[in-house]
């Protein structure tokens, strides 16, 4: 990963329902973009025109694309937004591991259920279905 530093000069937003923005450096003639992949990017605080030295990182082998008209693929325009581009880079890719995994979720929180019904004085199993409840609804919703 590279550090890329510049002023931003113009901003396109997407229209949709997860928005993200195509900019322009005064530095460079290409183009960066990041689409929103998930809920997390509305959290993300979107380029504006003007910004000054503002840094975002891209990967090495995108350096030659620097000077071109290319449209080059961005990780993390503010620090703050370190985390949700890094959460993205590993978890959309695979989105049959996504599914994979929920469907075990499912799975072992119906184990859990079946644990919670047979022993009903073990608390351990009421805690495991609010566990894996709960990976269930950030593994469907982010």
């Amino acid at each position: 990963m590279e550090k890329i530093q510049g002023t931003v000069k113009q901003v396109r937003a997407s229209s949709n329902r997860i928005p993200y923005y195509t900019f322009s450096l005064e530095e460079y003639p290409c183009s960066f973009y990041n689409k929103g992949n998930g809920t997390l990017s509305l959290l993300k605080t979107p380029p504006k025109p003007g910004e000054q030295s503002a840094s975002l990182m891209i990967q090495s082998s995108d350096r030659s694309l620097l000077n071109s008209n290319e449209s080059i693929f961005y990780f993390a325009f503010h620090p703050k937004d370190k985390l949700i581009d890094l959460y993205y880079s590993i978890v959309r890719p695979g989105i049959f591991t996504h599914f994979t995994f929920l469907f075990l979720y499912f799975l072992i929180l119906l184990l859990n259920a079946l644990g919670a019904y047979r022993y009903p004085k073990q608390d351990i199993f009421t805690h495991l279905i609010k566990g894996y409840l709960l990976l269930i609804f950030l593994l469907m919703f982010l």
